[in-house]
């Protein structure tokens, strides 16, 4: 048994080795080209080449499918980064300083094992789309709200069992992705995001939707599968531009006539 494990660990050195190799050829290279983009995904990389964050002209990193544990702070060297994606890697904790990439647009840091965001993201105010999806998050930054920028955020497959009231104040939000985490109730101030199309839910242990929901007037998609849902609000018939409530694993048993017949809106219980 020793045997094979040494030779198992043998194994697993010599490819981490490689790939780190192969990483620093493509840094190097990109380097000498003054590269604005760099993708060193799926390359079985277990570290960062610290050459990496010397590459100041770097607008896009592509990290994905790595077995990166960490990221280092001098992340934030790279000022010029509009696009940064670690997803599938085994990052636990995300830079303190994180929120010093000021010219950031679009972060993807989801299918990790991170279990909370560093309360500097809310300093990233040219964010655009966050996708910090299947992670191990229970809560948001308390001023997660500060980012008015967002315009899609992802956050399904959590453990997230409440949400900040500063949420209500991502004006510009149009996609919010809230399925499959431990929330028991949503609050009132998601109305406040009156461009929201598409808001999903479903696998959560909601008893209740607020009666302010009926204050959407862009939600086109209300996704509400796999709740604890008894009832719905009669004045979700208010949201004119709403076209699907899908209420599937519902024990729900009369939808209100007024969402029923209302033309152009499918209720979808089956």
């Amino acid at each position: 048994m020793d045997k094979e494990l040494e030779e198992a660990a043998k194994i697993y050195f010599s490819r981490a080795k490689k790939a780190f190799g192969a990483a620093c050829r493509k840094i190097r290279k990109a380097a000498l080209n003054n590269a604005q983009e760099l993708d060193l995904s799926d390359m079985e990389l277990c570290e960062l080449p610290p050459e990496l964050f010397s590459l100041k002209n770097l607008e896009k990193l592509v990290l994905d499918g790595n077995k990166i544990t960490y990221i280092p702070e001098e992340i934030a060297n790279l000022k010029k980064l509009r696009y940064l994606s670690i997803s599938g890697n085994g990052i636990m904790i995300l830079p303190k300083n994180l929120g010093n990439l000021k010219k950031l647009e679009k972060l993807y840091v989801g299918y990790n094992t991170i279990s909370e965001l560093p309360d500097s993201i809310c300093d990233l105010r040219n964010l655009k789309m966050l996708n910090a999806a299947s992670n191990l998050l229970s809560t948001l930054p308390k001023n997660i709200g500060d980012i008015k920028s967002l315009l899609k955020l992802s956050l399904h497959d959590n453990m997230i069992a409440s949400l900040p009231k500063s949420i209500g104040n991502l004006k510009n939000l149009r996609k919010l992705f809230l399925d499959n985490n431990n929330l028991i109730s949503v609050p009132a101030v998601l109305a406040n995001l009156r461009n929201l199309e598409e808001l999903v839910l479903s696998g959560n242990e909601l008893k209740r939707i607020p009666e302010e929901f009926s204050a959407f007037k862009k939600l086109r998609e209300l996704v509400l599968d796999e709740n604890q849902l008894k009832t719905l609000p009669s004045s979700l018939v208010k949201c004119t531009s709403l076209c699907l409530i899908g209420l599937f694993g519902n024990p729900i048993r009369n939808v209100p006539r007024e969402l029923q017949s209302r033309a152009g809106l499918v209720v979808d219980m089956d």
